[in-house]
């Protein structure tokens, strides 16, 4: 009768990942998704930490329209003698509050400093860079 060794068994797994169909929303392209009015839109890099809890991170892209209606809860593009600022608009009082506790909500009193310039209506972050 042969000699039986004991011997090292190896398996391995191997998962390949493949592209599978969006079962999603198709819309015509991403321009027609992210903008209804072309004449009355922009967009604009974020810059700061003050909207992270938003969602808004350092290098966001912002799509600003600035035909909307100001609604509470709105972020918008203020802008003041220091430049522009991005923040949620809230009613009751009429304030700007930042998405970082770290920031200080803007009252906003009758005769603001800070004119409101558009509605953010989506924002755009990159994830990974180009190759």
């Amino acid at each position: 009768m042969p000699e039986v060794s004991a011997g090292i068994v190896v398996a391995a797994t191997v998962r390949l990942y493949r592209r599978r169909v969006d079962p999603g929303f198709t819309p015509e392209s991403i321009h027609s998704w992210l903008i209804r009015r072309p004449y009355a839109t922009y967009l604009v890099r974020a810059e700061g930490r003050s909207m992270i809890d938003n969602g808004i991170h350092p290098g966001s892209l912002l799509v600003v329209d600035r035909s909307c209606d100001l609604h509470d809860g709105d972020i918008v593009i203020a802008g003041c003698i220091e430049g522009f600022l991005v923040k949620q608009y809230r009613t009751r009082p009429d304030r700007l509050v930042s998405g970082n506790s770290e920031y200080p909500d803007i009252a906003l009193e009758s005769v603001p400093k800070y004119g409101l310039d558009g509605v953010v209506i989506a924002s755009l972050t990159r994830h990974r860079g180009l190759e």
